[in-house]
């Protein structure tokens, strides 16, 4: 399994510095609001009240409302999407002082797929102390992360139990989602002069911001600063990368020479030919 494989890898990773510091985060990062995100975890806790202990309990701002999950094997985790790409600096995490609260030795991860497979996450921190009615908090290691979801991993017998999680940071948008109706031509226009280009994408980040743009659309689809040169059978970006990084629905790449790419804007994101004579929403670098 991915996740097996990941964390083979971060236990063996060595730590270069102390994550948690009691004096928080370094100065000069933003806190995240958090009570309108989204939070899932791998089970739900239901108490003899009926009671649902969500994940999204451990947002509320509520120190006495937990998340909680059913005790698993071999893991068990608690995430959180951010609905957005940032920087990560650190997270807090507050639990209530009660004997089943240990998550001790559980990861802190950040990644950009809700997947979180080892491709696509990162290690923030490893939790090396009690979290039991403190307020701990825990810095990234070897500096702030990039991601949209950041999931507290327990790969180890027990729950994963948090009364409240807070974090620091900085959201970035690179992009920009114009919402006017153009030919691929007339949108790249519309790119240079108004902002920088037509979107490239060269990398998984970079796709998963440019998916948080496309879903804001009202077109099927949006176009991404992709063409197809009939004279050379290559693909390439507007600003002359040729394409190895890819999200193709269709994995041909031949095309004719009135063909350019775009991101269908729900669902799984892939890549499409389209006519450039087709109008859509697209999205500029800025």
């Amino acid at each position: 399994m991915l996740w097996s494989l990941l964390f083979i890898t971060l236990i063996g990773r060595s730590t270069q510095q102390d994550p948690v510091t009691s004096s928080g985060c370094s100065p000069g990062w933003e806190t995240i609001k958090l009570d309108d995100k989204v939070a899932f975890q791998s089970s739900v806790y239901t108490d003899q009240h009926g009671v649902y202990y969500t994940a999204d309990r451990a947002l509320d701002g509520n120190k006495e409302t937990c998340s909680n999950t059913v005790e698993q094997r071999p893991i068990s985790w608690w995430t959180v999407d951010l609905l957005g790409l940032y920087e990560i600096s650190c997270i807090s995490i507050y639990n209530r002082f009660q004997d089943n609260v240990d998550l001790e030795g559980a990861h802190i991860l950040i990644g950009n797929s809700s997947e979180r497979n080892a491709a696509d996450t990162t290690e923030c921190a490893t939790i090396s102390t009690t979290t039991r009615e403190e307020n701990k908090t825990f810095n990234c290691e070897n500096g702030p992360k990039w991601g949209r979801y950041v999931t507290v991993y327990k790969n180890t017998s027990g729950l994963v139990i948090l009364c409240e999680v807070t974090m620091k940071g900085t959201k970035k948008e690179p992009f920009k989602l114009i919402k006017e109706n153009k030919t691929w031509a007339d949108a790249l226009y519309h790119c240079r002069e108004e902002h920088m280009d037509l979107v490239s994408i060269l990398d998984n980040k970079t796709q998963v911001w440019v998916e948080l743009e496309a879903q804001k659309a009202d077109t099927p689809f949006v176009w991404l600063g992709l063409h197809y040169s009939c004279t050379l059978d290559l693909w390439f970006w507007a600003d002359d990368h040729c394409v190895g990084f890819d999200q193709w629905a269709d994995k041909t790449r031949t095309a004719d020479c009135s063909i350019s790419g775009a991101m269908n804007t729900s669902g799984n994101h892939l890549w499409y030919k389209k006519s450039v004579y087709d109008k859509y929403n697209f999205i500029c670098a800025v």
